[in-house]
């Protein structure tokens, strides 16, 4: 099944970047009504887009945006509905995890989906504040601390 998958880091507007927001939007957009505007779009420039492709098909990506406070934010984490339960989601969390530790991130930060709470508490996620909204659905932030320092 993942006979051709591979990770890679993906340039932004390569078209590899192009299959990773589309796989973004089906997931993490379409089902809410919205789509992304060209400004959030160009705003990603500075971000580490992860993404694990089967072949030329993108089905599991992350953000990872650097913090000034030695945090890394990931963003976006998306796996295609058809790969969804089969580990890919924790796989790209791990991918991340490699990558934020390597470049001297303390730790991880991100705004989780309350409906993806149970996943990231499974992976060790703390959950860190009040509960909000964003893209009009209720959401938590959650942490992780990197390496030896527990969180």
């Amino acid at each position: 099944m993942e006979t051709q998958f591979q990770w890679q880091h993906v340039d932004h507007g390569s078209p590899d970047w192009e299959a990773v927001v589309e796989l973004r939007r089906e997931v993490l957009r379409r089902p809410l009504g919205l789509d992304f505007s060209p400004e959030e779009l160009q705003s990603e420039t500075e971000q580490i887009v992860v993404a694990g492709f089967d072949g030329d098909r993108a089905v599991a990506c992350a953000l990872i945006k650097p913090l000034p406070n030695g945090w890394h934010k990931v963003r976006q984490v998306a796996v295609d509905p058809s790969r969804q339960g089969t580990g890919l989601g924790r796989k790209v969390m791990e991918e991340c995890e490699r990558y934020s530790l390597a470049a001297g991130a303390i730790g991880i930060e991100m705004n989780a989906r309350d409906t993806a709470i149970p996943f990231y508490l499974r992976l060790a996620y703390l959950i860190d504040g009040e509960g909000f909204e964003e893209v009009g659905i209720p959401h938590h932030r959650m942490i992780k601390r990197l390496g030896t320092n527990p969180a």
